[in-house]
């Protein structure tokens, strides 16, 4: 009983690490299989649920840093420079 229980838990683990670091297409090729196998077991709101994920797209929430709007990925544009304020950095300082 034990050996099962390490064994979800190791897939389910595995599929989280998939879906997280997975090349976009190798995900997407995953979705389209799951859709297929749910439609051949009989399965029609898990394979509408798979496939609605699909058509949801990123988001800024999700790490993906395609859309250019998460903080820390903004574009920085040759020679431009940034200037602080002495009083910014003396009110940033530990005492």
């Amino acid at each position: 009983m034990q050996e099962i229980v390490v064994a979800i838990i190791v897939v389910f683990a595995a599929i989280a690490v998939f879906r997280r670091y997975a090349p976009k297409s190798w995900r997407r090729l995953a979705r389209i299989g799951g859709v297929r196998l749910a439609t051949a077991l009989d399965m029609p709101s898990l394979a509408a649920r798979i496939a609605k994920q699909a058509e949801a797209g990123a988001s800024c929430g999700d790490g993906c840093g395609t859309c250019g709007n998460c903080s820390g990925n903004t574009p920085v544009k040759p020679g431009a420079t940034a200037s602080i304020s002495v009083e910014a950095l003396k009110q940033t300082m530990r005492r």
